[in-house]
């Protein structure tokens, strides 16, 4: 049933649902960024020093292990970014939510009132017609 509160309702609605979708990509965005840690932190326990080679070699080597190193630095920065939209996003949806529900029960309300308004009307419909037909009745005696 469609009340004054149904477009707000729906408004509210795709508030939430928007908010819970940014939160999923948050979160999955995390995810990737971790298994990439991971994947850096294996590879930086597998390599090694070489044990003879040229000073290049070894030069090249750490510089590769603190690229690496600097890599996971970005990307723990990035995941401690990440926690933070993702706290803002649910308080905002939790500011949302309650929103949602404040006119979820306001839209309950109005229907509830619609409805016993039709409920009233019916039966004072239903009175006028035993009328009538018991004035029909009683002049056709």
């Amino acid at each position: 049933m469609t009340t004054k509160f149904s477009p707000i309702l729906k408004v509210k609605n795709l508030d939430v649902e928007k908010l819970e979708n940014e939160i999923a990509k948050l979160n999955n965005q995390k995810k990737t960024i971790q298994s990439d840690i991971q994947i850096l932190k294996d590879e930086l326990k597998n390599s090694f020093l070489p044990k003879n080679g040229t000073i290049n070699q070894l030069k090249q080597n750490y510089f590769t292990n603190n690229i690496i190193k600097e890599n996971i630095k970005l990307k723990l920065e990035n995941i401690d970014f990440l926690d933070e939209q993702i706290k803002s996003n649910e308080l905002l949806l939790k500011k949302a939510m309650l929103e949602y529900e404040k006119m979820k029960h306001l839209h309950q309300v109005e229907e509830r009132k619609i409805l016993e308004k039709i409920k009233k009307q019916e039966a004072k419909d239903l009175d006028e017609i035993g009328t009538l037909l018991f004035t029909i009745n009683k002049e056709e005696s």
